[in-house]
């Protein structure tokens, strides 16, 4: 470390002199041993100083939970390269998160984009709520509007964070099943418009011709 990021860790976790130089050795090789690098390590205490007060048991857990999420030992470890803040976050807190990911279609997220992990669900529920609203279906495509800055996203919508999430609150009582069928619902409802909206067009286009036909 240079002696700027040495300060910039101790002013966020200044337990860090509290810790033996040994300590925060033995913490690295553990690391190293469950399948980062060095220089990765290096590179995630920077941002999570946090990592070095916590038990190498505590971070084997982490991984073993996430992994029963469905992940490999590889990709949690690409996951916690990519936002090495996972590793403060509770099972539950990470768990709703992919669980609503999943349940919208957005199941590439925790891997491919793990730093919007960092966002609440009920912003992200509420987002994605406002958008459906509009008519405005959030996929692959087009999923980042769900993690615009709250500024921009002020200033494009004129609505603030507050009354966004009192206009659509997180139902907490529902589980991801009752997520996923509330949205398929809703995508069929969509589908079911575009539908309607395809009959008509070919309606009109028939009542043309025969318009047409009445004229020659």
């Amino acid at each position: 470390y240079t002696q700027e990021e040495v300060i910039k860790m101790t002013k966020i976790l200044p337990a860090i002199y509290s810790l033996s130089i040994e300590n925060i050795k033995q913490k690295v090789e553990d690391l190293k041993e469950l399948g980062y690098t060095q220089e990765e390590v290096i590179k995630m205490t920077k941002s999570l100083p946090a990592i070095y007060s916590y038990s190498i048991e505590n971070i084997k857990q982490k991984i073993e939970d996430l992994k029963e999420l469905g992940y490999t030992q590889e990709e949690v470890i690409k996951m916690t390269k990519i936002l090495p803040a996972l590793y403060g976050l509770s099972i539950e807190n990470i768990k709703q998160k992919i669980d609503f990911y999943n349940s919208i279609g957005l199941s590439f997220l925790p891997i491919e984009d793990t730093k919007q992990l960092m966002q609440s669900t009920k912003l992200s529920y509420a987002r994605y709520k406002f958008y459906k609203v509009r008519g405005i279906s959030i996929d692959r495509s087009n999923y980042s509007k769900l993690f615009m800055g709250q500024k921009q996203f002020e200033k494009q919508y004129g609505i603030t964070k507050a009354e966004l999430l009192k206009m659509y609150p997180y139902p907490v009582h529902k589980d991801v099943k009752e997520l996923k069928e509330e949205t398929e619902e809703e995508q069929k409802d969509v589908e079911g418009k575009d539908e309607i909206t395809e009959d008509l067009q070919n309606m009109l286009k028939e009542l043309e011709s025969k318009n047409g036909q009445v004229q020659e």
